[in-house]
C-alpha cells in the first residue's frame, strides 16, 4: 500500500530574499527529512528563504512559486508574451511563467487562465515534473528511463492508491510514472490525495527527486488495493483511517485538533470547526462533502499583520484565533467572543496578567485565564459555540487551554480585528 511520501518540496518562491544555503534557515534542521533537497536546491539557486532568514517548510505553495522555481531548475529559454489574462508582465513570476508555458511545460486552470495565487495540488505538480523530466531527457538522457506508458501500465502503477479514482484522466499518467519513479513513495496508508495542496518542503523533494538525483525506475507494480471512491461524512464518534487521514491533514494546516489519531473527539470537532470558520462553510463540526473538498485546496491561513514575531491574533468576524511565531500561524482554534451588549473590544494590547487555575467571576467561570484588557481574558470554557457567545472575554476550547497557556506570556501581544 502506497501514499505520497513527506519528501515532496517545493522551495522558494514570491517576491522573497535570495536567501542563503538552506543551512543557514533557521527553521531547517540537519535531522529534518527535507533538509538535504533544500540544501541542494538552495546551492543550485533553485529556492530561495525569507528575510527573516527561515525557509518555511510547512507553509503551502501557490501555483506562481512552484512555476519560479521549475523554471530556475530547468531554464527554457526566456519568453516576453504575456500567455495568460491573469499574469502580467510585471508580475515577479512572470518570467517563470511566460518560459515554461513556451516551452510547453506549463498550462493554465483554462484556457486563458493561470491562478497564480491558487495552491498547486499533488496532481499538478507530478504533471509539472513529468513534464520537466521530459524536457531535461531531451538534451540529458538517463538510461533505461522511459516515459511511455500503456493504459494497463498506468492503472497497474496507480494500484496501491486507495483513491485512485479521484485522480483526473490529465494526470493519471504523470502520476503512474512519478511513482514507478520513485519521485512519490509510500508511507503505508495508501493514499495519494491528488487534489491535496503540497507544502515548501514537499515540493523541494519532488524537485529535488526528479530533476537532481539518478532515476531508478521501481522494478514491478504495487499490489492492488480496493478503490475507496469517496471520502466518508465523519462526526463525533467516528474512527478509523478516515478519521486519521483528516486529523492529519487539519494539523498540516495548523488547526489544533489534539492527538492525531483514529477518533474523531470534541478537539477533532473544534479543529474542524475552526476550518470551517476560516474557509467560510456550514459550522457544524462535521466533516462532510464540504469538508473534504475544501481540505483538498485550502492553505495554512495567512496572519493579518504583515510582521514578524510571535503574537495572538484573534479575527472576530471570522471567531478564530491565530498563534503566531515568528511571522508564521503555527496554531488555529475556534473561539466565542462577546455577544450583543457584552461587545470584545478590537485593537491591539499585550497579555497583562495570568491565572493559572479556575476563576469564578461575577459573570462565570474563566479556565486559566490570560487577561489582556482590564478583565477581559482568553480563557478556557466548556461552551465555545459557532457564534459570538461571551460576556467579552475571548472563549477556548478547555481542552486546548493549558497548551495556549503556556505559549502566551506575560506581554504578549494581542491584535483583534474584524
Amino acid at each position: 500500500m502506497v501514499s505520497v511520501l513527506a519528501v515532496l518540496v517545493l522551495a522558494g518562491l514570491g517576491p522573497l530574499s535570495a536567501g542563503a544555503l538552506a543551512a543557514s534557515f533557521s527553521d531547517v534542521g540537519s535531522g529534518d527529512w527535507f533538509s538535504p533537497a533544500v540544501t541542494a536546491l538552495a546551492d543550485a539557486g533553485v529556492v530561495t528563504g525569507y528575510d527573516d532568514g527561515t525557509f518555511r517548510p510547512y507553509e503551502t505553495v501557490t501555483r506562481a512559486q512552484f512555476a519560479s522555481m521549475l523554471a530556475r531548475a530547468v531554464q527554457p529559454a526566456p519568453a516576453s508574451a504575456e500567455p495568460f489574462e491573469d499574469v502580467y508582465s510585471v508580475d515577479w513570476f512572470f518570467g517563470s511563467v511566460a518560459s515554461l508555458y513556451q516551452a510547453g511545460l506549463i498550462s493554465g486552470t483554462s484556457p486563458t487562465v493561470f491562478s497564480p495565487d491558487q495552491s498547486i495540488n499533488r496532481e499538478q505538480t507530478c504533471t509539472l515534473l513529468m513534464r520537466a523530466l521530459a524536457y531535461r531527457l531531451q538534451s540529458e538522457p538517463q538510461e533505461g528511463i522511459d516515459l511511455g506508458l500503456s493504459s494497463a501500465d498506468i492503472d497497474a502503477w496507480l494500484g496501491g492508491f486507495k483513491d485512485r479514482q479521484q485522480i483526473s484522466d490529465a494526470h493519471r499518467l504523470s502520476i503512474a510514472n512519478a511513482f514507478r519513479l520513485a519521485v512519490v513513495s509510500g508511507s503505508g496508508d495508501g493514499w495519494f490525495r491528488p487534489a491535496f495542496s503540497l507544502t515548501r518542503a514537499q515540493a523541494a523533494g519532488m524537485i529535488f527527486s526528479t530533476l537532481y538525483n539518478p532515476l531508478h525506475a521501481r522494478s514491478a507494480p504495487p499490489a492492488a488495493v480496493p478503490v475507496v471512491e469517496v471520502y466518508p461524512d465523519l462526526r463525533m464518534g467516528s474512527k478509523g483511517p478516515y478519521v486519521l487521514l483528516l486529523e492529519s491533514r487539519l494539523a498540516s494546516l495548523r488547526y489544533d485538533c489534539g492527538r492525531v489519531d483514529d477518533t474523531y473527539d470534541e478537539a477533532t470537532k473544534d479543529a474542524v470547526m475552526a476550518f470551517q470558520k476560516v474557509e467560510g462553510l456550514t459550522r457544524d463540526g462535521e466533516a462532510g462533502t464540504q469538508v473534504w473538498a475544501r481540505l483538498g485546496t485550502a492553505g495554512i491561513p495567512a496572519p493579518r499583520d504583515s510582521g514578524g514575531g510571535n503574537r495572538v491574533e484573534i479575527d472576530l468576524s471570522r471567531q478564530v484565533l491565530f498563534l503566531v511565531n515568528n511571522g508564521s500561524v503555527v496554531k488555529i482554534l475556534p473561539v466565542a467572543t462577546g455577544r450583543s451588549g457584552y461587545t470584545t473590544p478590537s485593537g491591539r494590547y499585550r497579555i497583562d496578567r495570568k491565572l493559572s487555575y479556575w476563576r469564578r467571576s461575577a459573570l462565570g467561570l474563566l479556565f486559566m485565564p490570560s487577561y489582556f484588557y482590564n478583565g477581559i481574558a482568553i480563557h478556557g470554557s466548556y461552551s465555545v459555540p459557532a457564534h459570538v457567545a461571551s460576556h467579552g472575554c475571548v472563549r477556548i476550547p478547555v481542552w486546548a487551554t493549558p497548551a495556549l497557556y503556556g505559549q502566551l506570556p506575560v506581554g504578549m501581544p494581542v491584535y483583534l480585528y474584524y
